[in-house]
C-alpha cells in the first residue's frame, strides 16, 4: 500500500479516523460488492483488487478474503458506521494497519 506525505489529500484524516485513501477503497469495496461493477481498474491502487486493497491496511486475522464476503463481513463489524457505533480506529504502529475497538 502506499503511504501518503502528511499534509496530501490522500493522508488527511476523517472525522471516522480514516483517511480519505481508507474511505475511498471502502466505497469502492462496497460498490463492486453490491453491483457487481467495478468503479475503476483496482490494478490503480497496485493491488490486484479492492479485497487486496482493504485487506492491506486492516488488521483482521479472520477477514474473509473475496470482495462480497469481505464486504459483509467489515459491515457486520462496523467499519461502515464507525461513528454510529461508537467505535474508535487504532492504527498498530509497527505495521501501520489499523482495527476497530
Amino acid at each position: 500500500m502506499t503511504y501518503y506525505k502528511q499534509g496530501t489529500l490522500a493522508a488527511v484524516e476523517s472525522a471516522n479516523g480514516l483517511n480519505f485513501q481508507q474511505e475511498l477503497f471502502l466505497d469502492c469495496l462496497k460498490h463492486q460488492a453490491e453491483t457487481g461493477r467495478l468503479r475503476t481498474n483496482p490494478n490503480v491502487t497496485g493491488f490486484s483488487s479492492f479485497a487486496k486493497a482493504v485487506l492491506a491496511f486492516i488488521d483482521d486475522k479472520k477477514a474473509p478474503k473475496t470482495c462480497k464476503n469481505l464486504y459483509k463481513y467489515l459491515k457486520a463489524q462496523g467499519w461502515y458506521d464507525i461513528k454510529e457505533r461508537d467505535k474508535v480506529v487504532m492504527t498498530d504502529i509497527s505495521t501501520n494497519k489499523i482495527s476497530l475497538i
